[in-house]
C-alpha cells in the first residue's frame, strides 16, 4: 500500500487521473496519472583499455556502471581487493577467487593510490 500511496501522490503531481480502491469499504483514492520520459546522461559503456580491462568488463559491468566505479576515491591495491572480494562474498557476484587479484590490479592501475 506505500507503493501505492507513492503512486498516487506522484500521479496527482503530475496531473493524470486514475481510481484505486483501498480495500472493502474503504474509500477510491483519485489521482492523475500520465507518462513521463526520463532520459539519463550517457555514461562510459567500457573500462578504459589496459591489462585487465577485459576482464573488468566481462564480470564488474554486469552489476556497475563504469562511471561509478571510475567515480569511487583512488584506493590501495589491498583495499581495491577487499571491495572486489566483498563483491564475490557478501553480494553473491559470480566471479571466480583467482580473477579477484587481476580486477583489483586493474582498478588500482585506473583508480589508485
Amino acid at each position: 500500500m506505500r507503493v501505492t500511496a507513492i503512486v498516487l501522490a506522484l500521479s496527482a503531481a503530475m496531473g493524470g487521473t486514475a481510481s484505486i480502491a483501498a480495500g472493502p469499504g474503504k474509500p477510491t483514492a483519485n489521482a492523475v496519472m500520465r507518462a513521463v520520459e526520463v532520459v539519463l546522461p550517457a555514461g562510459a559503456s567500457t573500462f578504459p583499455p589496459g591489462p585487465g580491462a577485459d576482464l573488468a568488463n566481462q564480470q564488474c559491468v554486469m552489476c556497475h556502471s563504469v562511471d561509478m566505479v571510475m567515480r569511487q576515491p583512488p584506493l590501495a591495491f589491498d583495499t581495491w581487493k577487499a571491495e572486489v572480494a566483498k563483491m564475490r562474498t557478501v553480494y553473491g557476484a559470480p566471479l571466480p577467487p583467482e580473477q579477484i587479484d587481476d580486477i583489483a590490479r586493474y582498478l588500482t592501475t585506473i583508480n589508485g593510490k
